[in-house]
């Protein structure tokens, strides 16, 4: 990462300011106007993930700001927590994020990403518990690096993942009970899909999210994992991962048919690039221990038809 944390002494005490090479105001300093906010909410958004415009033109104007806010108080609070740069201070990062969120639910706001924030949690009903639990797991991710079952990677998910589909859901207008529980799987499942891809990359920072108990079961070391060595049970340990995986995935799926449009179409775009992405992992099997697999734009399109109008999915 390019950016650098700012710090600065203020009140004899060391604060760490805004990210982004964006200084947090001090003193008298004016917050930035709510237009300069969702401009930057919408900058970094682009900048860290490349289809988030083509995502985001699914949705009407005030909508669009609204997720774009929350993309970027998540993408920031996810880089403070995983980016080795902010590694000395990433517990007090997030503890200051967190501060500027509840001050920002209470009206106050100087951060862009809060302005824009602000704005969006009084438009829609965005909870401010879904916006923490995201940092919970945030602040989890630096201390813990292991899960005993998958009750325990769940309940991660319950706050790494899940936050975000019920923000989504809420900002749509469609946040019922059912559609919340289809909500729940689904991104469960996208976050079950991210570790089975990620499982070189997070080896490297000593993480393993597959959970200990399927790693007995199949006779597979944490040693195994954490050093790429194929054993004989990562097969069957991988293939096990994905098929609860894709289960969860088949118990979301009703969710696209139960919204109306744009969210049918958001919700079904996102559906097939979490199960396309799940079958390359499927087919990678005991090579994910030495390479990520990435998903191509021509694998992407070619399976959306499908899932947008009913068809089957992995």
């Amino acid at each position: 990462m390019s950016q650098s944390v700012h710090k600065a002494e203020v009140n004899g005490a060391t604060s760490i300011l805004a990210p982004w090479c964006f200084p947090a105001p001090v003193g008298n300093i004016a917050p930035p106007e709510l237009a300069e906010a969702h401009r930057y909410c919408r900058k970094l958004a682009v900048e860290h993930y490349e289809n988030f415009p083509v995502f985001l033109r699914l949705f009407a104007p005030d909508q669009q700001k609204a997720l774009a806010a929350v993309y970027a108080f998540a993408r920031t609070a996810d880089d403070f927590a995983d980016e080795t740069i902010f590694d000395p201070i990433a517990l007090r990062a997030l503890a200051s994020w967190r501060s500027a969120l509840r001050a920002a639910a209470s009206g106050e706001a100087s951060h862009p990403v809060f302005v824009a924030l602000r704005w969006a949690m009084k438009r829609y009903p965005i909870q401010v518990a879904h916006l923490e639990a995201l940092l919970d797991a945030f602040e989890q991710d630096r201390v813990k690096k292991r899960y005993r079952d998958w009750d325990d990677l769940h309940d991660y998910c319950s706050r790494s993942a899940n936050p975000v589909g019920r923000i989504v859901l809420a900002v749509l207008g469609v946040a019922t009970p059912e559609n919340e529980r289809r909500s729940d799987a689904m991104c469960t499942a996208l976050q079950l899909t991210n570790f089975w891809q990620d499982i070189s990359v997070d080896a490297q920072k000593g993480r393993i999210y597959l959970p200990r108990e399927l790693l007995d079961r199949h006779g597979v070391s944490e040693e195994d994992i954490l050093s790429g060595t194929i054993s004989h049970g990562i097969a069957p340990l991988i293939a096990k991962a994905c098929a609860h995986t894709a289960a969860l995935f088949r118990e979301g799926k009703p969710l696209i048919g139960s919204v109306p449009m744009p969210g049918k179409a958001y919700l079904a775009l996102v559906h097939i690039g979490g199960t396309t992405m799940l079958a390359m992992t499927r087919r990678y099997g005991p090579r994910l221990l030495r390479r990520r697999p990435r998903l191509s734009l021509g694998s992407y399109l070619s399976s959306f038809a499908p899932t947008m109008f009913g068809g089957d999915t992995p």
